[in-house]
């Protein structure tokens, strides 16, 4: 008798889900325990620190908008690509960045008096709306590329395959089922492009909008 395929459930949202709790705790963490985590966070924070100041003083915002796209642009390509080792890097990177989120955004309420909601509303939410939604879908794919790298490793080491000879072998479940890494893969290089282009507008709203709504709800602190 002939087994059926059972549609295999939908795991992109899973792992967006994941990405988006990732960093909330990290964020959390970093936002109740700044001095715990300060030198662990130093190089990052340095670096961080490094990539805003080359957006500042006499550059365009045409400039500021090319550092800022470039940059997240990079970083999703590697969250995607490199999750395949099993999403070790996506994983990590979504833990990183929150916990060096709230570590920001807990400095600048004990050093600048600047409350925690006003960081978040006025200098991340205009852009962060479209930003966050790119970053925590190439960590999903990311999580999905590195599940995919194990299912093709148990494949290669013989697993006996549930789908039959006389199934279809264009079938896109069948392909999906049989090679998964390929699978994986292909959504990538299909989801990239759109993550691109979201993080285009992202990039144009952070260096246009965000720095005037950062000035107005927060009065004298420099973006």
């Amino acid at each position: 008798m002939t087994k059926s395929i059972t549609k295999p459930r939908p795991e992109m949202p899973i792992y967006f889900g994941l990405s988006i709790f990732l960093l909330v705790i990290g964020f959390l963490f970093g936002w109740q325990n700044p001095s715990r985590f300060r030198a662990q966070l130093t190089p990052s924070l340095k670096q961080l620190v490094e990539s805003i100041q080359s957006t500042q003083g006499d550059t365009s915002w045409l400039h500021t908008f090319w550092v800022i796209f470039l940059n997240n642009a990079t970083t999703t390509l590697e969250m995607a690509l490199f999750g395949i080792v099993v999403g070790i890097f996506p994983v990590f990177s979504m833990w990183l960045n929150g916990l060096l989120s709230g570590f920001v955004i807990s400095l600048a309420q004990q050093q600048d008096g600047i409350p925690a909601w006003k960081t978040i509303v006025y200098g991340i939410l205009p852009h962060g709306i479209f930003e966050l939604t790119a970053i925590f879908w190439a960590a999903a794919l990311g999580i999905a590329n590195g599940m995919a790298t194990l299912r093709a490793v148990r494949l290669a080491y013989g697993r006996k395959n549930t789908i039959r000879g006389e199934q279809k072998r264009d079938d896109p479940l069948h392909f999906r089922e049989q090679h998964p890494l390929r699978f994986s893969l292909l959504r990538t290089a299909r989801s990239l492009p759109i993550i691109w282009g979201i993080l285009f507008i992202a990039a144009l709203v952070e260096a246009t909008v965000t720095p005037h709504i950062m000035a107005w709800g927060v009065p004298g602190i420099h973006h």
